[in-house]
């Protein structure tokens, strides 16, 4: 363990340059005490850690000593996928390991190379979570990452229209779309998809899963996608709309009929745009609130109307 550690702390320096023993002890989990013992040991065995002391000082690795003892190990060879996505690998359970296999691919690389990979990170960065909006509960993705990485059936209790039903699949993959997770399976034979927050309980058997030979988890999703994106809707409606409201109304209006609102206007602007049902229409126009004003269907405008005054006689 404590070898381990001791590793993990020259290569945090190896990748850094520098570093304070409160920065070291946050990301070991230990003391700064623990800390100072380490870096006397490693200067015992002849590596020529420094100190310094004052606010601006630590603990830094000369610059002519560079260790080649890098290697990945199996478990963070598995979290690499996941560099750069950091807030999802928490979620499904492998942060620490992506850390460690991180800090090691870094302190893997020469100088120049690593000054590049740094000028991209401060350049460019993922954020797959959606805007104006806490990402859903998803109190079961542990257990169903750990069925899906070990190749083991789950049976889930899943929420559908408000009704609680029991299956067991088999699960093939997770993904992360628009901050949403969803679960990729089959069940019967035949591949489903389920939305994980929509899970209340998952329990994982003892059975294995037979995967399919060459099951190609992202062409597999994009099928999956397809048919919503092309369903054609079951309510169009015609609204004026504020241009300060577009950007809000193309993120409500269902992926078959965004490019029907541009991202910037001027002035107010007529379109008419598809929903899903006119319950989805109804909730997502009353939420823009007077930047909005519904056209047509006139049985919706109605029921907006009512909506209002259902609202101001509560005031």
């Amino acid at each position: 363990m404590r070898a381990s550690r001791m590793m993990t702390l020259l290569l945090q320096l190896q990748v850094r340059g520098q570093a304070s023993g409160r920065e070291l002890a946050r990301q070991l989990q230990v003391s700064e005490r623990t800390v100072q013992r380490d870096v006397e040991a490693l200067v015992a065995a002849g590596i020529p850690v420094r100190s310094s002391r004052g606010p601006a000082g630590g603990y830094r690795l000369d610059r002519s000593y560079r260790t080649r003892l890098t290697g990945v190990g199996l478990d963070e060879a598995g979290a690499l996928v996941f560099l750069g996505l950091a807030g999802p690998a928490e979620q499904l359970g492998p942060g620490e390991l992506l850390e460690g296999a991180r800090v090691k691919v870094w302190a893997s690389l020469t100088g120049e190379a690593r000054e590049r990979a740094g000028r991209t990170a401060e350049r460019f960065h993922l954020d797959p979570a959606r805007w104006y909006g806490a990402p859903e509960p998803v109190p079961c993705l542990p257990q169903l990452a750990d069925a899906v990485w070990r190749d083991r059936r789950a049976r889930i209790e899943y929420v559908r229209d408000g009704r609680p039903t029991t299956r067991e699949v088999d699960p093939l993959g997770l993904v992360l779309a628009a901050g949403d997770w969803y679960l990729v399976a089959l069940r019967d034979g035949r591949r489903r998809t389920y939305r994980v927050s929509r899970m209340r309980a998952v329990d994982v058997l003892d059975e294995p899963v037979a995967r399919p030979p060459r099951f190609d988890l992202a062409g597999s999703w994009t099928e999956a996608r397809r048919p919503l994106e092309d369903e054609e809707p079951a309510v169009e409606v015609t609204v004026r709309v504020a241009a300060r409201a577009l950007p809000r109304l193309r993120r409500l209006v269902p992926a078959p009929g965004k490019d029907r609102v541009p991202v910037t206007a001027t002035g107010a602007v007529e379109l008419t745009i598809p929903f899903e049902n006119e319950g989805l229409a109804l909730s997502a126009l009353l939420s823009l609130g007077a930047a909005v004003k519904v056209l047509a269907p006139g049985h919706l405008r109605e029921r907006v109307v009512e909506e209002l005054r259902a609202a101001v006689a509560q005031y």
